[in-house]
Formats: C-alpha cells, sequence, structure tokens
C-alpha cells in the first residue's frame, strides 16, 4: 500500500509514487496473461492465478506454442538462462518458435560529428536462431527499418524502410517484402508519407498496414491499408468509419478466416477497440476506453488490455466475447483517496465549429460556487485531452484538484481523434482559430457557473507552449500562465528544428522561403511587449530554446517571470528528480497566483 494514502490527499509524491502499468500480453491459447509492472515482468494464470515475477525486465512475448516466454533485458532478448541480440530495440518470436526476429540499431563510429544532419546509425532487422547459431541481418546496412512482420510460413518479412535514420525523414518511409532465403527485395507500398506497421494475414496473403495514404499533409487522412504480399492495388478498409486512426490503429489482431481485424481507434475524448469486417467494411465497437493495443488469443475469443478509468490509471482487464472483468489492482489502494472525476464539456467557436474537451472538478467543488481554471493546452496540435484519470508527468492535474483548481483541457482545431477536416481547420490558423476555441471554451464555463473569470491560468507544452504564449500575447484575462518548450519564432523554428519539416508546411502553407509572411504572423516573437501575465517557463537544456526571449522580455519590464532550464533533458522531461520539480513548480505557481 502506498505511503501516501494514510494523509487521504493528492501530492505530488501520491503522483510520483503511481506504479506504471502496461504491455499486457495474452498467451495464444488465452489461459494465461504477461504484463509489466514498475520495470518489472509478472505473469499469472487464468481465470485467477496470482502473478508471478518472472523478471526485472520488459516486453514480454509469448512463444506460439505458449510454452515459453521472452523479455527484454538490458537491450538483450532473454529466455530462461540464455540471452540474445544486443542493442534490440524490439523482437518477436519466429512463426515456428525456433528464432527470434528483431530490430537493432548500429553502434556509432569512434568519430561521429554530425554533418548535414545526417547519421549513419541505421536500425536493421536480424533473425536470430535459438540454437545459439550466429544473427543473421536480414537487411542492408543502409536500410534504415522501423517496423517489420514476419509471414506465417516464416519464408518473408514485410518491412517499413525509412529513407534515411534522420529524424526529418520521418513521414519518407515504403514496404518492401524481403525473401528471407535470397534476400531478394519487393517494393509492396512506395508512394509519398509514411506506411508502416505491417501485419501479415493468417494465410500470409494480405499485409496490413498504417498509412498517409499517399500523403505528405501532416493533417490529411490516416487509414489501415491492406496491400497483396507480392505487391499490388492497395485497399484502406477505414474510410468513412466513425473513428480516427491518426494517432493510434497501427496494432492488428488477425481472425483466423482473416476476414476481421481489430485495432484500438480514437473518437473523440476517448480511445475504443474495433473490429472491421474486411468483406462489408463494417466496423463494430468492441469495447470502450481502451488504452493502447489489445493482445488477443489465436481464435479471437480473448483479450487483454489496459482500461482507463477518470479514477484511476488504467488496470488490466480480460475480455471475453463482450465481456470485461479486471485482472490487475495496481491501483486498489486509490480508493482511499478523493475520487477523480472528468466531463466532457462542448461549445461552439465563433466561427461556428463546434468543439469538445474535458473538465476536471475540484473535490469540494459546489455547484454555483465559480472556482479557478487552470486550462491545460495539449501538445501537437494533433494531441487529444481524453477522459482518462491524468496521470501525466508535467501538470499534476489531480493535485490541483485537490487545492481548490479545476483544470479545462480543450481539444482545439488541430486535435486527433476527430478526423482530417478538423485536423485542417488548424493550418494558417495557429494561434488564431485554436485561440478562439480555448476562449470560447473558458467563455462557456463561466457561463455555467464553474470558472471564476477572475481567477483563470493557462498552461501548456511544446505546441500547448506556443498556444499558451501566444495566449496570453493577445489577452490579459489570466493570472498566471506556465510556457513549457515552446515555439515563439517559427522562422527561427524551422531552421533549429530536425523534425518532419513537411509538419510545418502543413501549418503554413509552404516553406519559410515561399512563404515568410505565414511563419510572421503565426509567431509571437514581435508581440511580446503584449505579455503582462505573471510567467513560468520551463524547458529541457537540449531543447530549442524558444524560452529566453520572454524571460529577458518579462524582466525588462518587471513583470513576475521564473525561468526554468533542467539539465540534460530534451524535449520532455524524463528524470525523475525534474519531473517531481516540474510539477511542483507548477502547483505552486498557479496556486500562488489563482489563490490570491
Amino acid at each position: 500500500m502506498f505511503s501516501f494514502v494514510a494523509a487521504a490527499v493528492w501530492t505530488i509524491e501520491a503522483l510520483m509514487a503511481l506504479p506504471a502499468l502496461g504491455d499486457p500480453q495474452l498467451r495464444p491459447d488465452g489461459q494465461a496473461y504477461a504484463y509489466v509492472l514498475n520495470g518489472e515482468v509478472h505473469r499469472a494464470d487464468l481465470p485467477s492465478g496470482k502473478p508471478v515475477l518472472v523478471a526485472k525486465a520488459g516486453r514480454p512475448r509469448w512463444s506460439p506454442d505458449g510454452k515459453l516466454l521472452a523479455y527484454l533485458a538490458n537491450g538483450k532478448i532473454v529466455l530462461g538462462k540464455k540471452t540474445f541480440g544486443n542493442a534490440v530495440n524490439t523482437y518477436s518470436w519466429s512463426p515456428d518458435g525456433a528464432s527470434f526476429a528483431y530490430l537493432a540499431t548500429d553502434n556509432p563510429p569512434p568519430a561521429d560529428p554530425e554533418v548535414n544532419r545526417e547519421t549513419n546509425r541505421y536500425t536493421g532487422l536480424w533473425l536470430q536462431p535459438l540454437s545459439g547459431a550466429a544473427p543473421k541481418r536480414v537487411t542492408g546496412p543502409k536500410r534504415h527499418v522501423l517496423s517489420y512482420a514476419l509471414s506465417p510460413d516464416g519464408k518473408r518479412a514485410a518491412v517499413a524502410i525509412q529513407q534515411t535514420p534522420k529524424p526529418e525523414d520521418i513521414f519518407h518511409v515504403d514496404l518492401f517484402e524481403i525473401d528471407l532465403s535470397t534476400g531478394a527485395e519487393t517494393p509492396l507500398v512506395t508512394q509519398p508519407g509514411r506506411d508502416a506497421e505491417p501485419s501479415y494475414s493468417p494465410d500470409g496473403k494480405r499485409i496490413a498496414f498504417h498509412s498517409q495514404c499517399g500523403s505528405m499533409n501532416y493533417f490529411n487522412e490516416r487509414h489501415i491499408g491492406l496491400v497483396p504480399s507480392g505487391g499490388g492495388e492497395v485497399q484502406y478498409v477505414t474510410k468513412f468509419h466513425p473513428y480516427d486512426v491518426f494517432r493510434n490503429g497501427n496494432a492488428y489482431a488477425w481472425s483466423p478466416d482473416g476476414q476481421r481485424l481489430r485495432f484500438t481507434a480514437g473518437q473523440g475524448t476517448q480511445d475504443d477497440l474495433w473490429e472491421v469486417d474486411l468483406k462489408t467494411s463494417k466496423p463494430t465497437r468492441l469495447a470502450e476506453f481502451v488504452a493502447g493495443a489489445a493482445s488477443f488469443s489465436q481464435d479471437l475469443s480473448r483479450a487483454v488490455f489496459l482500461k482507463t478509468n477518470p479514477a484511476h490509471p488504467a488496470e488490466v482487464v480480460l475480455w471475453e466475447s463482450g465481456q470485461e472483468r479486471p485482472l490487475t489492482q495496481a491501483f486498489a489502494a486509490l480508493s482511499e483517496l478523493p475520487t477523480v472525476k472528468s466531463e466532457v464539456v462542448q461549445w461552439k467557436a465563433r466561427d461556428g465549429l463546434a468543439v469538445e474537451g474535458v473538465l476536471w472538478l475540484p473535490f469540494d467543488f459546489k455547484p454555483g460556487s465559480p472556482v479557478p481554471v487552470v486550462t491545460e493546452l495539449h501538445g501537437g496540435p494533433t494531441g487529444a485531452a481524453l477522459t482518462s484519470f491524468p496521470n501525466g508527468r508535467t501538470y499534476p492535474t489531480v493535485a490541483f484538484l485537490q487545492n481548490g483548481i479545476a483544470v479545462f483541457a480543450p481539444n482545439f482545431r488541430g486535435s486527433a481523434n476527430y478526423g482530417a477536416e478538423f485536423r485542417h481547420k488548424n493550418t494558417l490558423s495557429q494561434g488564431v482559430g485554436d485561440y478562439d476555441d480555448v476562449m470560447t471554451g473558458l467563455d462557456e464555463l463561466v457561463r455555467r457557473g464553474i470558472a471564476d473569470p477572475n481567477r483563470l491560468g493557462v498552461m501548456g507544452w511544446s505546441y500547448g507552449g506556443y498556444l499558451s504564449g501566444a495566449t496570453i500575447a493577445q489577452t490579459k484575462r489570466f493570472k498566471a500562465a506556465s510556457v513549457g518548450a515552446p515555439a515563439v519564432d517559427w522562422l527561427t523554428y524551422y531552421g533549429e528544428f530536425n523534425g518532419s519539416r513537411e509538419v510545418l508546411w502543413t501549418y503554413f502553407g509552404g516553406k519559410p522561403h515561399e512563404v515568410p509572411e505565414n511563419y510572421v504572423r503565426h509567431s509571437y516573437g514581435h508581440k511580446l511587449k503584449d505579455i503582462t501575465t505573471p510567467t513560468l517557463l520551463q524547458i529541457g537544456a537540449l531543447d530549442w530554446q524558444h524560452t529566453a526571449p520572454i524571460y529577458q522580455s518579462l524582466r525588462d519590464r518587471n513583470i513576475p517571470v521564473e525561468y526554468v532550464v533542467y539539465p540534460r533533458e530534451g524535449h520532455g522531461i524524463t528524470e525523475k528528480p525534474h519531473q517531481r520539480d516540474l510539477m511542483e513548480r507548477n502547483l505552486r505557481w498557479m496556486t500562488d497566483w489563482l489563490k490570491r
């Protein structure tokens, strides 16, 4: 039981102490499962076997016959007392259970300067016999593999190959098929955009994959595609369906007859488990509030997955013919703490666009008594606020609720889970249309008597940091702001950014030399003089540094500001002491300014 339960309140320490539960894997016969808890692999028999600790490791995977359980530890595949591979990123069993297939990244050369942002560290596909024979590299030394699948007969491999290892090429990915006996490579899907995460049908005749559908436009539709083994016409099986596979839909379970496909997809403020009939294209929702991919038995009669809940982080459940039963109780102790509740709020922006978001109310909230509200703006902008328990390590939502502050997370235009048309509303509208979505959402909370208009805060990281900064450059409505890892000047950001340039071309309708006015219009470096909101600035030392100009401007004008740089950190904060500090500062900053 956690030490914080005795206090019966949510604190930063309580949030830091939450267990990390994930990667549930069902044995092929559906009679046992494995999962990872706090960096340890556990396994248990079904229906109600006691969990047994296997090892301090991750990524448990059952052999095809279900007799063996492998896992990943220190970059090696572990099976019993044997280890296989080096610098392994991911792995799978061969269909006959006699080998492992895995991806591993090349070691850096002794002299490893980065020239023109290029790197010689390619990730290759390897085959490793369990017999102990030497591993064989399947792909060539200049082939950078993101994902793969082995055919059911073990004779072929479908591989997703990125043009180069450079991060800027993450949307230049094509599918190929390799004959494992000869090494011959056949193109399967070679079109603009990213085509990856292949999965063979049980008869090996078709391959499912996640696709940008031949477009380099970041906001465009993404779908699950089918292509014949050996190449041929692509069929997109999720078109005209009610869900969105922009941010998921890239892990699949095939029915034994190859006529149905199951996967996770998003719709609004939740992610669900879906099945599509490949003959009729009819979609069926199998389960709601699913986090990540489900793991199915071979006959699809059973599955295990993480089930989300507003009251506590996701637990592993068993799904059987439409019925669900909890398996793990990693968060049982949280029943002694105040119950976290979320609700979906809907409104219309000034241009008539329908928008929604998630609202968490303080535990002591009384209808008719407006409370302070902090608006949390997600990243992306293609992130999405969900109704599930908010257990991130950036903003301590639950601790805000404990301290009488509501948290409002709008899914402004550009968010995922609402389809391509909604995402495209963000094109040439950064800091404009999405700003209006946020403002009108707050208007709705004020109208309903929930938000105290005199005690509002705003915070966000990455794109949410950009939008938080752009917001306080346009309004004095907020009493406090927290701006994390933002872009401020998009022209400068374009030069610094080592990710996909096509993302920024989508945002601004072209390249900087083509439409410089668009990049300038949506930047706010020239508007820093208009910021008068007390602001907390946070960023990793290795990230693109756009917070310093905000800091200097506020400091020069004697506006309260706190500028925090976390050493060794990049765009996300990963070291636990830094995560604790990050949350503590955000809680203190907002509490100090909104509860005066």
